[in-house]
């Protein structure tokens, strides 16, 4: 395996992780101090669950794609195409790492500041790759 490849499935693993986050919230889990800013301590309210399940899907996209970068599954995109969405999903995790940065929710801070930097990292070396 190579460097795309290792950084690829450690991302799969990572985005799994925090979709059963995701999904967690959207069950009525009483996390709501580590998402959406803190606001909602506890159970998330309707529309903000709803949030969850659009980002659930959002990470379902992006685990396949990191999966197509395997081999595991077939890439949707050409090479040039597939280098465009590289680094779009580079942007999304560093607009993730900004946001959580400036959130109000130390919790939210202390708990995704690490994981998006570390994906922010794993995206740039498939993106190079």
């Amino acid at each position: 395996m190579n460097t795309v490849q290792i950084s690829a499935l450690l991302l799969v693993f990572v985005l799994a992780c925090v979709g059963l986050f995701q999904a967690a919230l959207i069950l009525g889990a009483p996390m709501g101090e580590y998402a959406f800013g803190g606001r909602h301590p506890g159970k998330l309210p309707i529309g903000f669950r709803i949030g969850s399940a659009i980002t659930l899907g959002v990470y379902l996209a992006q685990a396949g794609h990191y999966l197509a970068q395997t081999g595991v599954l077939k890439p949707l995109f050409d090479a040039g195409l597939n280098g465009v969405v590289n680094w779009a999903f580079v942007g999304l995790f560093i607009l993730g790492l900004l946001m959580n940065s400036i959130s109000r929710s130390q919790k939210e801070r202390r708990l995704w500041v690490p994981v998006l930097l570390l994906c922010c990292v794993l995206s740039v070396l498939v993106a190079v790759g």
